[in-house]
């Protein structure tokens, strides 16, 4: 409804049709769309949320499909720039809740741009304050090895946070649909639909930053890193996500650090950097200390075990500092986490 309004209020007539069926393909609408003279027909698709960009290729069937109806539409809550030129390099027409589409039919190309970022929600679905994060990342990494949903007291020690407060997080989170009970006081969590959540909510780790540049390679700052510092530091983006589902090549690591260390004499070859716009390596003392999982995630690096941040931390940077490649790499980062019950 909020894509069809920003679509009438751009000074296009809209008129929505029966979505109907033929051969099989049935839309979840179909749009007439007319201006300047011409007219065109889009048979719409809409997603929860926009696709990763390694998910456009298993996108090409349902397009196939929707041509039957119409011009195929995608519709998402949001779609990026660098999103938007993906999709409709492989054909899509596009449209967004935030007044932004791409409209394309045979003698028919309409374009808005409105929004450049995701707005924040209004509201909060996730519960703030002591502990939150580290339960709410625990229950998106449940997964891999684990044979039935956890409990709250297995939350709570592993979050680090008394039972009590385990409880409140779970409470606020069931409200929402993103956690239900099950029996023996276990709670299964809806690890997707929390993902999206954080995502869209948390805004950032908080704490203090230093920029720095190395002539070494990003991934050779963080083995260097790792043999100084040891469990005082784990590695996000770029090298991180790179260690776990590679991608491409690491131009930018993020260290995060439990204290602040000495960088003089640590052979590690780094300098100050002006700014973020010319570091390779940000050295970071986060305020929200769930960044560093429990238990530990670690992978090998020229015979060195290097400690990862959390998963969800590394989609975050992924999307922070920016790129069309690392969309790429948070889509398949985001493949590995979810997929890996």
């Amino acid at each position: 409804m909020n894509t069809v309004r920003w679509l009438r209020e751009s000074g296009l007539a809209v008129q929505q049709l029966e979505p109907g069926l033929a051969g099989g393909a049935r839309a979840d609408a179909v749009l007439e769309v007319a201006a300047g003279g011409q007219s065109a027909r889009f048979a719409v698709e809409v997603k929860q949320r926009a696709p990763y960009p390694n998910e456009l290729e298993r996108l090409g069937r349902s397009r196939e499909t929707l041509s039957r109806l119409g011009q195929p539409l995608l519709v998402a809550p949001f779609v990026s720039e660098t999103l938007g030129i993906a999709l409709t390099g492989q054909g899509w027409s596009w449209a967004d809740a935030q007044g932004d589409f791409d409209l394309r039919a045979p003698g028919l190309i309409l374009r808005q741009r409105r929004a450049v970022r995701l707005p924040r929600p209004v509201g909060t679905a996730l519960p703030r304050g002591s502990g939150s994060f580290a339960v709410i990342r625990a229950l998106i990494r449940f997964g891999e090895g684990e044979e039935e949903e956890p409990a709250a007291a297995a939350l709570a020690a592993q979050a680090g946070v008394s039972q009590p407060r385990v409880s409140q997080v779970l409470a606020r989170l069931r409200d929402h649909n993103l956690v239900e009970r099950v029996e023996h006081g276990r709670w299964r969590p809806n690890r997707e639909a929390l993902l999206d959540r954080f995502m869209a909510e948390y805004r950032g780790p908080g704490g203090s930053e230093q920029f720095f540049y190395a002539l070494d390679s990003p991934a050779d700052v963080a083995v260097g890193a790792t043999r100084s510092w040891g469990p005082l530091v784990v590695v996000s983006a770029d090298v991180g996500p790179d260690l776990i589902v590679p991608w491409r090549r690491p131009s930018t690591v993020i260290l995060y650090v439990k204290q602040v260390p000495e960088m003089n004499g640590l052979g590690l070859g780094l300098v100050d950097a002006q700014g973020r716009h010319d570091a390779n390596v940000i050295v970071r003392m986060p305020a929200d200390r769930s960044v560093f999982p429990v238990p530990a995630l670690v992978a090998g690096l020229d015979g060195v075990e290097i400690g990862l941040a959390d998963p969800s931390q590394m989609l975050w940077d992924l999307d922070d500092l920016g790129g069309a490649d690392r969309a790429e790499a948070a889509g398949r980062l985001r493949e590995w986490l979810l997929a890996s019950r």
